[in-house]
């Protein structure tokens, strides 16, 4: 069976998951393709990240509202998928997705078309201009066809009420998984001098660092046997009022050398204001993190409240359930260990690509 994945932003959560899902697709026997973009971020070493059995095609789309880029992308994909003859088409993100799915209403593919969203934002985009035409786009990309997919449960409810408008019959749900096996468990033994408090992500405004900032302030301005870092970069202002507010930015880093910075932290702790289903937040559950998030879909999915760790409604319940563990190395330990138990269960590779093969060969019939 032949796959086409089409992805736009070849940067942090959904290129990972895109990678993932490429190569165990290829060792399982499927022939895969993966139509790409590249982006200022994507890492320099992109190709080496994908199996060499991925066959690869660069097709530009535009990250955001550009009519003339984003129409020679969509004559782009047309001509390549009609080149390609693919048995399953799965295309990611807004503008990839939307873009996608104009292909494939074009060439009558929509019926073996699935679009995995990785976070319905539109809700969060403050113009509302800009709000009203991202969920435009999302109307008119479910009324060109094809089945979406979202990854987490509160995700599939926006979804249902705002997009297909109460009808489930092309709406599915596939929580995200991580591969495990890239992953170092934490050594509970190894002691760090101050408690070491993080998160992994390129700084933006989805994972709202300004809040990250104020919750370091005030835990500062009270204590000193914490340690602060974002393993990540971003704007030269969000760095710097991290870093004023006592975190230290590692800048952004490979894959790999990010992964191994994981099982150095005590506590992960994500300030978000949204997600689909956060890859880095479960990569440091499965490696036995305790977490401390915000009450957002996605979010409160991974993270069991009081058992893996703990969600808070606002930057006050936040602060207070960090410094409850700080306070606590037992608690941590113990929080830790139930996450890495839970993720392995409910979120991994496994999971969800036996969820995804078992989809694309009920579509291949159609």
């Amino acid at each position: 069976m032949h796959i086409v994945h089409i992805i736009e932003p070849m940067e942090h959560g959904v290129f990972v998951w895109v990678v993932d899902m490429a190569n165990r697709l290829v060792n399982d026997g499927y022939k895969v393709t993966v139509i790409y973009s590249i982006r200022e971020h994507t890492p320099p070493n992109w190709r080496d990240m994908f199996d060499d059995k991925v066959d690869l095609v660069h097709v530009q789309m535009s990250r955001g509202i550009d009519p003339v880029q984003n129409g020679k992308a969509l004559v782009g994909l047309i001509k390549n998928l009609k080149r390609l003859q693919p048995d399953i088409i799965h295309t990611h993100s807004s503008i990839g997705g939307f873009l996608a799915r104009a292909a494939g209403f074009v060439l009558r593919k929509n019926n073996r078309l699935l679009y995995t969203s990785h976070a319905i934002h539109y809700p969060l985009i403050e113009a509302p201009l800009k709000r009203g035409l991202y969920k435009a786009l999302e109307h008119v990309g479910y009324w060109l066809g094809g089945t979406i997919v979202a990854c987490g449960k509160e995700e599939y409810e926006i979804i249902l009420k705002d997009i297909t408008k109460g009808n489930s019959k092309r709406l599915i749900r596939i929580s995200n998984g991580i591969d495990t096996t890239q992953l170092t468990p934490k050594d509970y033994s190894k002691k760090n001098q101050k408690v070491k408090v993080g998160v992994v992500g390129r700084i933006s405004l989805q994972k709202a660092p300004w809040v990250f900032a104020d919750v370091v302030r005030k835990v500062n301005a009270k204590r000193d046997d914490v340690e602060f870092v974002w393993i990540g970069g971003g704007e030269k202002e969000d760095v710097d009022n991290l870093e004023s507010a006592g975190v230290t930015v590692t800048g952004m880093l490979d894959r790999k050398d990010a992964l191994a910075l994981v099982p150095s932290l005590d506590i992960y702790f994500q300030t978000s204001a949204y997600e689909g289903l956060s890859l880095a937040l479960l990569e440091a559950q499965a490696s036995g993190i305790p977490a401390v998030v915000t009450k957002i879909p996605g979010n409160d999915e991974v993270v069991q409240h009081g058992e893996t760790g703990f969600v808070g409604e606002n930057e006050e319940v936040l602060q207070q359930h960090l410094e409850e563990l700080i306070d606590s190395e037992s608690l941590r330990i113990k929080l830790g260990e139930k996450s890495k138990e839970h993720t392995e269960a409910y979120f991994s590779l496994s999971v969800m690509a036996d969820q995804y093969k078992a989809r694309y060969a009920e579509m291949a019939k159609l």
